[in-house]
């Protein structure tokens, strides 16, 4: 099989690299903005054989020069385009602060796209994006839009210079991710119009089919629940059952450069915080799947007041069904165990996103304040990742796009593309 590339834009700390290297794609070049998970990055490549793989940690709109770029991809032939521009503008969860800088920048993508000319290209985003719209820009191709969603612009824009895009919403938790995360997946494929018909020049790719079962919060974490309040481990606890979840993300399923997965034979990233005895004894009283919020209504008064918190979307894991979406932020999530009431780890948030066992994060564990606008802690790169299996289900149906067998109309896809 030949070998097909991805380039990785806003990678982050790599969850869809992670996804498209288990689908068989090799990952030459990559970019992202933060510091810390550049260095998470470029470290987990370097671990899996990948000392070649350039990274650029700066502007993506450096990119968007042409010199920069055909400097930067170094003669390496792409296929896919992978990505998801920032998404903080678009989050129902935020402000949705329209003016935003970081807004547009999934037009720098595009002009990306235009200048790579893959065959393909994937972009993922929140639900959000599905209902933003913008008052007045003017896109790649010099079109100046007005009053009309995101997604329209990047069907219009993609068209204009040779692809066909379809989008839908998807969540991670149908596709082996123990996790509620929807997500709206972008399919761009390659299009010529003759007579003004559209003709594919490669085959449309499929949006992956659902899982018929869901891997609980239980699966997933049961095995690291030995760490107490305060506490680190950098050894597994040999007492516990593995799931088959455990075992595979122990064992690992991102490939090395040789074609095997490394095992994980030491814990990494799991540091549980030292909460004090109030926030304790509140987390003790929370029951699964309820939130401070609701706890706080059913209290009386004096209890009320003696627990109050602001933290009102904090809530309690239930073990038998999937974890609520990852945050960026590590007090959102109290673990499941009635013996354990404490906020998750690092590696507990990582198994929630199916990252391997042997992936380890950079960085400050977490931090506060002023110190969130200069510094991606650890538990702000997990919370930001494309989970890996999710991106797995997406790259399998792209690579299976790529190499369907020469039929009469794969024949017809090559001649077209002469």
């Amino acid at each position: 099989m030949a070998n097909h590339n991805i380039l990785d834009l806003f990678s982050g700390a790599g969850g869809m690299a992670e996804g498209f290297l288990q689908a068989g794609f090799k990952v030459p070049n990559a970019c992202d903005y933060s510091k810390e998970a550049s260095e998470t990055y470029q470290f987990r490549h370097k671990q899996l054989g990948y000392t070649n793989s350039i990274f650029h940690q700066g502007d993506i709109k450096e990119l968007t020069k042409s010199d920069f770029l055909r400097d930067f991809l170094n003669g390496n032939p792409i296929s896919v385009v992978v990505g998801g521009p920032p998404c903080q503008g678009f989050s129902l969860t935020g402000k949705r602060d329209k003016k935003d800088p970081r807004n547009y920048l999934f037009l720098d993508y595009l002009k990306i796209v235009k200048m790579v000319k893959p065959k393909y290209f994937v972009m993922e985003n929140v639900e959000g994006i599905l209902s933003f719209t913008v008052d007045r820009v003017k896109a790649v191709s010099g079109t100046v839009y007005e009053n009309i969603t995101v997604p329209e612009i990047i069907v219009r824009e993609a068209e204009k210079f040779g692809y066909c895009v379809r989008y839908k919403l998807l969540n991670a938790k149908n596709y082996g991710v123990p996790q509620n995360r929807p997500r709206v997946i972008f399919l761009g494929h390659q299009v010529t119009k003759i007579n003004q018909k559209v003709i594919d020049l490669v085959p449309p790719p499929n949006f992956p089919q659902e899982h018929n079962y869901i891997i609980t919060v239980e699966e997933a974490i049961s095995d690291l629940r030995f760490l107490k309040n305060g506490q680190s481990s950098t050894q597994y606890n040999k007492r516990y059952k593995l799931s088959e979840y455990q075992s595979n993300l122990r064992g690992g399923l991102t490939p090395n450069i040789n074609g095997f997965p490394i095992e994980s034979l030491r814990l990494s990233n799991h540091d549980a915080s030292k909460h004090g005895e109030n926030v304790v004894e509140r987390f003790k009283m929370l029951r699964q799947s309820e939130s401070i919020a609701q706890l706080l209504s059913r209290l009386d008064e004096d209890e009320k007041e003696k627990y109050y918190t602001r933290k009102y979307r904090c809530a309690k894991l239930h073990k038998s069904k999937v974890a609520p979406t990852i945050l960026t932020l590590p007090d959102d999530i109290v673990h499941y165990d009635p013996n354990n009431p404490r906020i998750l780890t690092v590696r507990e948030l990582a198994r929630l996103q199916s990252f391997d066992d042997s992936f380890q994060f950079l960085g400050n564990r977490t931090t506060g304040g002023y110190r969130r606008k200069f510094e991606t802690p650890q538990y702000t790169q997990v919370g930001n990742a494309v989970p890996p299996l999710f991106a797995k289900a997406i790259a399998l149906e792209i690579m299976n796009a790529l190499t369907k067998k020469e039929n009469e109309k794969g024949e017809t896809y090559a001649s077209l593309a002469l």
